[in-house]
């Protein structure tokens, strides 16, 4: 077993309210400085059957919200759809493949359920999270100002999806490529990617390095 490996996990659906606040401490963790999700929420998140999470030596360790339908706080945006609402892993486990386990977890009940997309919100800055959900074939639909409240620089987000029912394809026509900065809001970056979904229902987002810096190469699905 490598240095960075860790014992076989299996993602375990949550339930009660003492899981709950288990997540909810470990998603306000990894989300601090952002908008932080209530127990109340959540709670709406385990009655749909949609909170999941890591179990390791008797502390959880990843967690991750999907919503099968539209609640008080959440409108779901697409028919047949589940939308990610969030994922959180213990910073000392990450890089160990956790986030892939709960995605391939939600992704499996989104096919249970018979439902055609799982989609999800992104920073167009959080970089890791793009890598992340690029490798697994997520594709960037849209531009959303302001989607999580009134300010458009902390709450505006990109969503993705990837169709679950079939085959995901990708494309190699490439149209451009984006260079990035170290700043928490980059705004040339999030008009330019913004212009570019005005023109195209759906691009690919992937992150390169050059010049040790990184750059956005921006594709077009076919």
């Amino acid at each position: 077993m490598g240095e960075n490996k860790l014992p076989d996990f299996s993602v375990v659906r949550l339930s009660g309210m003492q899981a709950i606040k288990e997540a909810k401490k470990l998603d306000d963790k990894a989300f601090e400085g952002h908008q932080k999700i209530s127990l109340n929420e959540l709670r709406s998140i385990a009655d749909q059957g949609g909170l999941f999470g890591i179990i390791y030596k008797q502390k959880m360790v990843a967690e991750a919200q999907l919503l099968f339908r539209s609640t008080g706080f959440y409108n779901l945006e697409y028919e047949s759809s589940a939308y990610c609402y969030g994922i959180a892993v213990d910073e000392k486990f990450r890089g160990k493949g956790l986030a892939h386990l709960l995605i391939a977890r939600m992704e499996k009940e989104v096919r249970n359920k018979s439902l055609r997309t799982l989609y999800l919100a992104c920073r167009p800055e959080n970089y890791a999270s793009l890598k992340l959900w690029n490798s697994l074939e997520y594709k960037v639909c849209a531009y959303k100002d302001r989607y999580f409240g009134p300010d458009t620089i902390a709450d505006t987000r990109l969503l993705l999806y990837k169709n679950i029912s079939g085959k995901s394809t990708r494309s190699s026509l490439h149209i451009t490529s984006l260079p990035l900065k170290n700043d928490e809001c980059d705004i040339d970056l999030r008009n330019n990617i913004a212009n570019l979904l005005a023109k195209h229902s759906e691009i690919i987002i992937r992150i390169k390095s050059a010049d040790k810096r990184l750059v956005y190469e921006i594709y077009k699905t076919q």
